[in-house]
This record gives C-alpha cells, structure tokens and sequence, in this order.
C-alpha cells in the first residue's frame, strides 16, 4: 500500500517508505530498476537521496513523483517536501514550511506539530506562560502585554493563551481563576519542531543583543570569551554546559513564586570552518 504522502515533513523518509511499498508488491524490484523506470542517470540515485548522500534537484523530484505514480498535488507537496528538506536558508525553509501547513490534507494529520511549531517561534509564549503565574496577574490580556518588554499586543498574549492551553501547559482553576503550571512539556523530536527551535533561538540571541541597550548593567549578566579548544575538549565542555543547563532548570524549578521573567542563553559555537578541499 503506498504511503500517505500529506503524513509526512521528511521527504527522504517517504522515499524509503514508498519504495519498500513497492517492493512489496514487486519482490524484484530493485534501486536499478527503479533507476532506469525513473530516468535517473545513476542506478543508485534513489538509495543514495534516502541515505542523505545525495540531493534532488526539481527534475528528478519529478520524475521520482512520476515513477511512484503521485498525481499532481501530491507532486506539487512532494516538491514542497524536497525544498524544505533541502534549504540551507532559514528564511527558505520557513517559506516552504508555511507553503506545505497550507495543505489541508497535511494540516489534517499534522495539527500537533503546528501547535508546536507556533510555541517556539513567537519568543514571548514562554513569557506569556510565566507571568500567567504571577501574584498579581488579574486576568487581564493587557496586564501582561503592559509589562512585557519588547512589548506585544494584547490580542498576542490572548493567542499565547489559547495555544498554552491547548498544549496542556497551562490550567486555569474553574474555582479561584487562578492559572498553574502543568507537568506537561512540549517534546522536540519532530522536524518542524526543530525548525521552530531556530527560530527561536534566533529571536533569544536577537533579544540579548537588544538588552545591551535597553537594560542597565546591574538588570543583565552578559559574558563573552573566546578560547581554542581541541575537539575533545569541546565536547568535555559541552557536556558541563549541559549539566550547568540541568541545574539552571532545577534551580527554577524550586521557585515558588514569580516576580520578574528572565531569558538564560547559553551559547558554544565555532569561529571558524575547516577547508575540505583546495577550491573550498
């Protein structure tokens, strides 16, 4: 049975999913032959796309759709896969992502993951969720938009709401109307979790930048230092940064009640790219 095209984000996965249908109900047929029906040039084109050893210009992603017998919508989306799965620019790869969540029959199956891709892309729905907490919230959208900086709208705290709670990550007591905090997270696994994840960092990194203007020295602790490290070292030290990550969790985690909400990078990143090769 060929797989449902529209459940899927990761193109290379339909790939090995949709040839293994075919294979099952032709025994003997191979990546070679699959090649030669497609028109692929060589006979291990295919294995070598799923294995994330090759990638697929718009041509062969075609004729990849023609040879698993996708109609047009479905190519048209399997293409959308192929851009997203395939964009090095975060911007191209939002727009593909926002072009394949159109797809009613993508969003049908995928609802979830727009929830999630939502909670990570907006900076101030954490903010939002915290403050939800706050002694003196009073159940006014406008009390939070009011003291969040950069400031948003009101309608935009109302929308956090409403997906916070979708998410189950916060509840509100039917009895006092006061709001609490769930056990419950948000999991990363997906793909378009891990886009969202970008983005926000992004807008975390865009957000620290800012502070060095806004904020008075004694309101932020903003640390930088360059050092060379071997790469047994980094990943010595990208181990303790994660501990150091745990325990920053834990230690807000024990806190009882929320006054002011922080936002706490951590950053280890490289200065500088290996050359692979003499034109490189």
């Amino acid at each position: 049975m060929k797989p449902e095209i529209f459940a899927y984000l990761d193109f290379r996965l339909f790939l090995k999913d949709a040839f293994e249908a075919l294979k099952a109900q032709s025994p003997r047929l191979s990546y070679r032959t699959f090649a030669k029906k497609a028109g692929f040039s060589s006979p291990n084109f295919l294995q070598q796309v799923i294995q994330g050893q090759r990638s697929m210009n718009s041509t062969y992603a075609v004729a990849a759709a023609n040879a698993f017998k996708l109609n047009k919508q479905e190519t048209d989306f399997f293409q959308d896969l192929v851009g997203y799965g395939q964009s090095r620019n975060l911007d191209e790869k939002n727009l593909y992502y926002q072009r394949i969540l159109k797809n009613k029959r993508h969003a049908s199956v995928k609802a979830m993951d727009k929830s999630k891709y939502d909670f990570y892309t907006h900076w101030y729905i954490p903010v939002v969720r915290e403050l939800l907490i706050h002694p003196g919230f009073d159940n006014r959208n406008e009390w939070i938009s009011e003291r969040i900086f950069p400031r948003i709208t009101a309608t935009q705290v109302e929308s956090a709401r409403a997906l916070l709670e979708r998410l189950d990550l916060v509840r509100q007591d039917s009895g006092t109307g006061k709001w609490h905090l769930t056990e419950s997270v948000v999991t990363t696994e997906s793909e378009a979790t891990s886009l969202a994840l970008r983005n926000y960092h992004m807008s975390a990194i865009q957000l620290a930048h800012d502070s060095l203007k806004t904020f008075a020295q004694g309101e932020r602790d903003i640390r930088s230092v360059t050092i060379g490290l071997s790469e047994t070292a980094f990943i010595e030290l990208k181990t303790r940064l994660e501990t150091v990550w745990k325990e920053v969790l834990d230690f807000a985690g024990m806190q009882t009640q929320v006054e002011k909400v922080y936002q706490v990078n951590l950053q280890l990143f490289p200065l500088m790219r290996e050359r692979k090769g003499k034109d490189d």
